[in-house]
């Protein structure tokens, strides 16, 4: 019997379910936010995120351009947290195979971020904005991407 985890997240929020085979029922093991994308009101400071720089003949001030957003950056490091904790869990072989749903800039960064897909062993992947669904909404749109993996729960014919 195996253990498959399936990931499913975008930039601002992530859900980790697991099944221990393909017809269980999944349990959301853990979730994940990224507070920092959430709209969540920032402690301190101005408000201004983009650095200024003073003219030096002259009273003028000039916006300098980051080479990486506010926004890049708070992503990458919720992925890294994601990946950290999937590659720790990995490592102690607590699942057989890894499934990740992402929206497709976001499966893009976990991609970065795990390198070696077949270490992590990264099942399968699919690049869709999926993570405010509901649990069978989830396993129906697995289904429909992996039919050969996740089967839908079959109805009882009633007498």
């Amino acid at each position: 019997m195996s253990t498959i985890w399936i990931l499913v997240s975008d930039a601002a929020r992530g859900r980790l379910f697991e099944a221990s085979n393909t017809d269980s029922a999944w349990t959301e093991i853990t979730c994940y936010t990224n507070s920092d994308l959430r709209g969540l009101p920032k402690l301190g400071g101005s408000g201004r995120t983009t650095p200024r720089t003073q003219e030096s003949a002259g009273a003028a001030r000039h916006i300098i351009e980051p080479h990486t957003s506010y926004r890049d950056k708070r992503t990458h490091a919720f992925a890294h947290t994601i990946v950290s904790d999937l590659l720790e869990a990995n490592a102690h072989h607590r699942y057989d195979q890894l499934y990740l749903v992402a929206s497709p800039q976001f499966l893009g960064v976990l991609r970065e971020e795990i390198g070696d897909a077949d270490a992590a062993r990264v099942a399968g992947e699919l690049a869709n904005d999926l993570v405010s669904l509901s649990r069978d909404e989830l396993r129906q749109h697995l289904h429909a991407a992996f039919p050969h993996v996740f089967r839908t729960k079959q109805a009882r014919a009633i007498s």
